[in-house]
């Protein structure tokens, strides 16, 4: 699992990457530090927990919307290029971190022939953030969802649309939308928490079991616990997911406390 380092010999004393592929739109600010600063939260490094570095590469992203100008820039054939430059870090797991798959249309079954392309092409276990908030679902089990996106109301039924035909019988109770729109990508990243906690409050209305944050540059994170514990909900932002995802792929299994209750309950 680990990857050659300059001077280290022993698997266990390489430390094991999680490249993360990211998306170039203006500019996505909150999931680099946001990643970065999770992964850093680790306990120390050993030989049974190796350390973890983020890796990023990014895609050229000028647009979001569903027309077929903007759902272009997500092809395969862009993400699996850059998955293979992670992949010359000798990376041991790469990740699609972004929410295309939510709301371009194509469903699940798109975002898993993505992650096994990319696997092909690299020799690398892939996935994406899509299929790790799939995978968190089925792990909690829940049925009842909410949905909290700083998106256009046209973006955001495509995202309650993608719930609703995966095949796993989830419910949208709850859909939320920041308001006004932000007027760009650089705009989300630059939400205030309290803005961000009143729209993911709201998608818990109506007896949501998880509430899905599905943005990638809206940083969520740092009001996870205070909704959990107002609202009662587990909360799914698409940025810790992908980090939990990841953890996973590497093989580290230990509950990290401070980022809601998916990192420290679930493993």
């Amino acid at each position: 699992m680990g990857t050659t380092v300059p001077g280290h010999s022993s698997l266990a004393e390489r430390p094991q990457q999680l490249p993360i592929v990211d998306m170039q739109r203006p500019a996505n600010t909150a999931l680099e530090p946001l990643t970065t600063a999770l992964l850093h939260s680790l306990p120390p490094s050993s030989s049974s927990n190796p350390q973890i570095i983020p890796l990023f590469t990014r895609i050229r992203v000028t647009t979001v919307g569903t027309d077929p100008t903007s759902t272009s820039q997500f092809s395969p054939q862009t993400l699996i290029a850059a998955a293979q430059l992670l992949a010359d870090a000798q990376a041991d797991a790469i990740l699609w971190n972004g929410t295309s798959g939510m709301w371009v249309g194509a469903g699940l079954e798109a975002d898993r022939e993505l992650a096994r392309l990319m696997a092909e092409a690299t020799g690398v276990p892939c996935s994406t953030t899509t299929l790790a908030t799939v995978a968190a679902l089925e792990k909690l089990q829940v049925q009842k969802l909410g949905i909290a996106v700083p998106y256009p109301r046209g973006l955001a039924e495509r995202v309650r649309e993608f719930f609703g035909t995966t095949g796993h019988g989830w419910e949208v109770v709850g859909l939320a939308t920041l308001e006004p729109v932000p007027g760009g990508n650089l705009a989300i990243a630059k939400t205030g928490l309290r803005e961000i906690e009143e729209v993911v409050g709201r998608a818990a209305g109506g007896g949501a079991q998880a509430v899905v944050v599905g943005c990638t540059n809206w940083p969520a994170a740092p009001v996870i616990e205070k909704v959990e514990a107002v609202k009662d909900v587990m909360v799914i932002d698409s940025i810790v997911v992908t980090v939990w995802q990841g953890l996973r792929m590497v093989g580290y299994h230990d509950l990290v406390p401070g980022w809601g209750r998916l990192m420290a309950e679930v493993v």
